[in-house]
């Protein structure tokens, strides 16, 4: 396969996900206000206290 058609297909799957930003979540209230702000040990402990399976599902839908 040429690196040309590579890119593009890396490219397509690649959009082919929907993102969301900081922003959002925080208005959807999915994270703290100003969670930005916070140092890598209260980080840590949000993601512990939400953790979802998220990396489950996303390997299950292919």
């Amino acid at each position: 396969m040429s690196s040309k058609r590579r890119r593009k297909e890396t490219k397509q799957l690649r959009d082919s996900y929907p993102t969301v930003t900081l922003k959002e979540l925080e208005e959807k209230g999915e994270v703290p206000k100003y969670f930005h702000l916070s140092d890598w040990v209260d980080m840590k402990e949000y993601q512990l206290e939400n953790k979802t399976d998220w990396w489950k599902k996303m390997s299950e839908s292919n």
